[in-house]
């Protein structure tokens, strides 16, 4: 891991130094700051992945070119695939423009002219940096892919949003993986993006583990809402309830099994925490979804092989 940063140096050496982060981390670009006086903040850090790199980059209003003179200078063939953190950022090329807000990502081909217009003053991306060859062939139609949106919106856009945030977190200890996980990221881009019908035969797999990934990863963040049912956690993926089952299936689990786990261990986590007096068993229940407490009280014993109140007087 690499980080640069413009905070330690003296305010008129800081856009200059920029504009060298920039060259160095990515490719040949021209950024031009607004306003143009005065102090200037930025800061990248990489993380290396098998053959793609990814970056967590922040800074203020500007506008970063890549024109025919930096094309030219560096003719370097990626892509670009900038994921929305804070901030607003719009995105131009081919005659298209994408500005994305955060949870929303969008891509620029290097080998052609674009433009990223960050509009924020304050503004956090992660990029990561895409072979061409790796991309282009998997797209439906390529030159009609880049500066448009991919939202957060359900469905597979969520599924790849989920995957790249996932990389970013857990960049450091996946270079065992990095190859699987690189192409399965890609796959799935291509898809967000509209793939080939070859490519989307191809990623059917791989599609659907990350998709299995995003479902867990939602329940566990929702298991508190005594309202979760399959019905509400396909809707939000804009996927039906039979084909949600099927995926988790897949991956060794069940919706209702994995409901009622998360919400004893995490009943279990704060009986072992807090004393009773500040709250009954019955709230610390409720809290996490159970609606009915012979019901928790039962599933409680048999996972745990004692009643609440018993496993809290223990851990008191």
């Amino acid at each position: 891991m690499e980080t640069w940063t413009t905070n330690d140096l003296p305010e008129p050496d800081q856009f200059s130094y920029w504009r060298e982060v920039l060259c160095e981390a990515y490719i040949a670009l021209n950024p031009v700051r607004e306003p143009a006086v005065g102090g200037f903040a930025g800061r990248v850090t990489a993380h290396p992945l098998s053959t793609i790199n990814v970056t967590t980059i922040s800074s203020c209003r500007q506008k970063i070119y890549r024109g025919r003179s930096e094309i030219s200078r560096m003719p370097t063939e990626v892509y670009f695939l900038n994921l929305q953190l804070r901030g607003q950022c719009r995105m131009q090329q081919g005659g298209r423009a994408a500005l994305l807000n955060p949870g929303e990502f969008s891509i620029v081909d290097s080998t052609e002219p674009y433009l990223n217009d960050y509009c924020s003053d304050d503004w956090e991306q992660y990029s990561f940096r895409i072979p061409r060859h790796l991309l282009r062939p998997l797209l439906r139609s390529p030159d009609k892919a880049t500066a448009t949106i991919v939202a957060d919106n359900g469905g597979i856009g969520t599924v790849a949003i989920d995957l790249l945030k996932s990389i970013v977190r857990n960049v450091e200890g996946l270079s065992p993986t990095g190859a699987t996980l690189s192409s399965s990221m890609v796959e799935l881009v291509a898809i967000s993006l509209g793939a080939t019908q070859a490519t989307q035969e191809m990623a059917r797999g791989s599609a659907r583990q990350a998709l299995c990934a995003s479902l867990v990863t939602y329940i566990e963040a929702n298991v508190a809402d005594p309202a979760l049912a399959p019905a509400k956690v396909a809707a939000h993926f804009g996927i039906s309830v039979r084909y949600l089952h099927k995926v988790l299936e897949e991956g060794g689990r069940s919706f209702g099994r994995l409901v009622l786990e998360q919400r004893l261990e995490r009943c279990a986590r704060d009986f072992a925490k807090q004393k009773a007096d500040i709250e009954t068993v019955t709230e610390i229940a409720l809290r996490w979804g159970f609606n009915d407490l012979s019901h928790f009280s039962r599933t409680f014993r048999q996972r745990f092989g004692k009643t609440p109140r018993e496993y809290r007087s223990e851990r008191a």
